[in-house]
């Protein structure tokens, strides 16, 4: 029996609704502004976000394995500053102080 697509069940509820998307996953990849005329009002991403995550871990090891350090990929990298605005290195270590 096949299930129902909670794209299609969505329509017929009312309440704000999250979906979690991801490629390969049961349910199709859908434009985010349909799933909001749908009534989704939270759509999350963690696994491409992982996905994406270690394939850029994998880059810049390979790189340091290569060459000894991460200079080949360092266009792809982060800066010091932008890491330390990203994590709020600033108020974390204000705690307290």
């Amino acid at each position: 029996m096949r299930q129902p697509s909670p794209i299609g069940v969505a329509a017929r509820v009312p309440q704000p609704k999250l979906i979690n998307m991801f490629h390969g996953g049961k349910t199709p990849l859908v434009p985010r502004d349909r799933l909001r005329e749908r009534g989704y009002r939270l759509i999350i991403v963690p696994s491409d976000l992982q996905h994406a995550a270690i394939t850029a871990v994998r880059r810049t090891l390979e790189a340091i394995n290569r060459g000894g350090d991460s200079g080949a990929v360092r266009e792809g990298l982060a800066s010091f500053a932008e890491r330390e605005r990203i994590v709020r290195t600033a108020e974390y270590l204000a705690i307290g102080s």
